[in-house]
């Protein structure tokens, strides 16, 4: 019956230690912080930033992405298309007769 025998590592154990953690530094980050918010709303300051990943905002800023890439994109259209009358307007001024067999007007 045992003809082959395999010897195989066994897997790895996952060996966690909890770091130390401070309750109260911890609540004394959290004063700070209400502290500082208090300070910039009696002055009139807003802070809009918000620590840590929201739902949604990878989302959002692809949307806005995309939308900066478009506005960009036709821009770019727009400006290839001036610059293409205006390179014809050129050619008009510097050979009229080419211009209109190029384009058959009369």
């Amino acid at each position: 019956m045992g003809l082959i025998n395999i010897n195989l590592p066994k897997p790895r154990q996952f060996n966690y230690r909890p770091m130390y953690y401070d309750e109260r530094k911890e609540r004394l980050a959290q004063m700070e912080a209400r502290a500082k918010a208090e300070l910039s709303a009696e002055k009139g300051e807003t802070t809009d930033y918000v620590g840590g990943l929201q739902r949604g905002f990878l989302a959002e800023s692809r949307t806005k992405s995309k939308l900066k890439y478009r506005m960009l994109e036709r821009g770019s259209t727009l400006r290839f298309i001036v610059i293409l009358l205006a390179l014809m307007g050129i050619f008009y001024l510097w050979q009229p007769e080419m211009f209109l067999a190029f384009w058959r007007i009369r």
